[in-house]
């Protein structure tokens, strides 16, 4: 992968032509011969040749590429904006995959085997619409002669590849006019210009499978989109060299490409879909419900504490007016007098006043328990550790007995240097000493609510609605609900000594401090932890899912506050919670998904002509003789990058914008 530089304006991306794998997909051979040679007894030379020739496949993405290989798409799907010389884009997640397969081009360069194509609406009609995207099977696409069944389609130039059998997989495909796919392919020297490789931080983002460390290939089309609707679509270039080169032979009047990946977007300079304009129109507030005016009292005072109203019903009783809130409050919640809950009953709480329910913590507690026993490796490891009835409290008491009795051992499986053996006390039997640590581990993971439905995070629309961020405090109570619930599984028996100890508030932040220190955990940790703030936002946006890796900054008091969580709950949904008071909250536009644009028009430098197309190489070739520099050394030492590359391309129009940051203060 060709380091070319980075970007002068501190945009903290690393540009890179490609990513070239070692073997691209495909047949390959492994061919070896030895000879020997040594003296007969005759005293003539005797030689022996061995010699192995050895077939086998790499396999990889040809006629389908899965929806979890592709990042982002610029403009995104279904988007209606103004997008006025801005390139359409693909992000992908594998650092190779444009590269993956080889294209029998004459060039020196190697070229992505993908190419995006831009179709307007009208052209896309002409080509009889969606009558002209097909599903084939892959076998029907490499046929003697080239020629679809009913000889009017030219097929791709493609051979079989043996044990790369798709099942019952078809391959989409779009008929295109030849003059039109000619006009949209790329030439042999601007097609490798139109692919390359953005390496990035990822430690402000989401949590995402990724393959590299932020590396991620972008895909671009060599046009800019068209006012009105707008269709690209990834196609598949193996076997059609010919177009790429402009030697394709006499024919059939429609050309067969492979689609790998499709999407439709709208020019509209009357719309705003930019991550600047989004940001800016988010509504911001705690997560709670506005009561419209004239609301009584005993309705609006619930609502402002982040309440949802919701029937209820008894037993054989009359359904009657019920609240529930979620572990995210709007305000500080104080510790309840009590934090253990035999049974979900006894977390049930009645206004004296109306005799309203609040169902907020019997619900925390059913839904641990139902959790706990939806998970079978907490439901075996909790019967491996615990043989008698015991209680919430009992059960959090001796996993606390049991990582004070072996915390030397269980420094050692989370990763500190072994200590001489005389000076641990000993260990449980293996089962019982990983059930417990299995038992911790998921308890770590519950108390961070990992796992928890939605719905009982947030209860309605109405308090995160659409383009909204909203702001919240961890109500510990509800985690303690929550974790008596999932500790109930063994009966709910406890004994005197461990009613005369430490309360289940200080068991379960003493278990949960020692998991934070990890290979530094404490025999004595201050137990403080589920006492201390917590707090967190969600964040409900087209900026989520439309730009994936969208950073969050979340500065805290005090300083010495961590981040705890940062996920995507949906593909609108972000939620970050996080140690202490957030006092800013900061979102950034991701610059693998910044858009890609062209810079201002200059005249010497080519324009996109009446359809909107351009040629990559000639205007870096215009831009380099006007001495304009996109990229810097990677380092003071090393060469000039190339101006005629990729990575060039890619600078030159990433500089034309710039990141955007926004930043909320949070004020209590």
């Amino acid at each position: 992968m060709p380091n070319a530089g980075s970007p002068p304006d501190a945009l903290k991306v690393e540009l890179y032509d490609a990513y070239h794998p070692a073997l691209t997909s495909g047949s390959h051979r492994v061919l070896v011969q030895q000879s020997l040679t040594y003296p007969d007894p005759d005293g003539s030379a005797k030689a022996h040749h061995y010699y192995r020739d050895e077939a086998f496949l790499v396999r990889g993405p040809r006629f389908f590429l899965d929806e979890n290989d592709i990042h982002a798409r610029y403009p995104s799907l279904g988007a209606i904006g103004d997008f006025g010389r801005h390139v359409p884009n693909i992000v992908l997640r594998k650092r190779a995959l444009p590269w993956e397969r080889q294209l029998a081009l004459g060039g020196a360069a190697r070229a992505p085997w993908m190419a995006l194509f831009l179709l307007t609406e009208a052209e896309f009609q002409a080509q009889g619409g969606e009558a002209a995207v097909q599903l084939v099977a892959p076998e029907a696409l490499i046929a003697a002669g080239r020629r679809s069944a009913d000889g009017k389609v030219l097929l791709p130039k493609l051979d079989a590849e043996p044990d790369n059998d798709a099942g019952n997989l078809r391959a989409s495909v779009i008929d295109l006019e030849r003059d039109l796919a000619r006009a949209l392919c790329p030439s042999a020297a601007d097609l490798p210009l139109l692919a390359h490789v953005r390496q990035v931080g990822m430690g402000d983002k989401p949590r995402e499978a990724m393959h590299g460390a932020g590396e991620f290939p972008v895909v671009c089309a060599r046009r800019i989109p068209a006012p009105g609707a707008n269709l690209a679509f990834l196609v598949s270039l193996e076997g059609w060299e010919e177009l790429v080169e402009g030697t394709l032979p006499e024919g059939p009047a429609r050309l067969r490409l492979v689609v790998l990946a499709r999407w439709r977007f709208t020019h509209d300079p009357g719309f705003s879909h930019s991550f600047a304009g989004l940001a800016r129109r988010l509504g911001t507030d705690t997560l709670r419900t506005q009561s419209p005016p004239g609301t009584p009292e005993a309705l609006a005072r619930p609502l402002a504490a982040g309440h949802t109203p919701m029937p209820c019903r008894r037993g054989e009783g009359d359904a009657r007016l019920a609240w529930y809130r979620g572990p995210f409050a709007p305000a500080p919640v104080a510790p309840l007098p009590v934090d253990e809950f035999a049974h979900a009953d006894a977390a049930l709480i009645v206004s004296p006043e109306d005799g309203a329910l609040t169902l907020s913590y019997a619900a925390a507690w059913q839904l641990g328990r139902l959790m706990a026993l939806a998970s079978p490796g907490f439901l075996a490891a909790t019967r491996a550790f615990i043989t008698e009835d015991a209680g919430p409290r009992e059960v959090a008491f001796r996993l606390d007995i049991f990582m004070r009795n072996h915390l030397l051992a269980i420094r050692r499986e989370w990763g500190a240097p072994a200590p001489s053996p005389a000076a641990d006390t000993g260990a449980e039997p293996p089962d019982t000493f990983h059930a417990a640590l299995k038992m911790i581990g998921w308890l770590k993971g519950l108390l961070l609510l990992e796992g928890v439905p939605f719905p009982y995070l947030v209860a309605g629309e109405a308090l995160l609605p659409v383009s909204s961020l909203r702001y919240f405090h961890v109500d510990s109570n509800w985690l303690l609900a929550l974790a008596n619930g999932a500790l109930s599984l063994s009966g709910s028996a406890t004994r005197a000594a461990t009613r005369a100890g430490p309360s289940m508030r200080r068991l379960l932040s003493q278990l949960m401090e020692r998991c934070a220190a990890g290979a530094a955990a404490e025999l004595d940790p201050k137990g403080e932890l589920l006492d201390r703030p917590r707090t967190g936002f969600l964040l409900r946006s087209t900026l989520v899912s439309d730009w994936p890796g969208l950073e969050t900054v979340v500065t805290s008091t005090p300083e010495s506050a961590r981040p705890l969580r940062l996920e995507r709950l949906a593909p609108d949904v972000l939620l970050g919670i996080t140690e202490g008071q957030i006092a800013r909250l900061t979102l950034k536009e991701p610059p693998e998904g910044l858009a890609f644009r062209l810079p201002e028009p200059r005249a010497t430098v080519p324009e996109p002509d009446a359809r909107g197309l351009f040629s990559p190489l000639e205007r870096l070739r215009a831009e380099s003789a006007l001495g304009l520099t996109r990229l810097q050394p990677a380092t003071a030492s090393a060469s000039p990058p190339d101006p005629l590359s990729a990575a060039a391309f890619a600078a030159g129009a990433l500089s034309s914008g710039s990141i955007r940051n926004f930043v909320w203060e949070i004020t209590r």
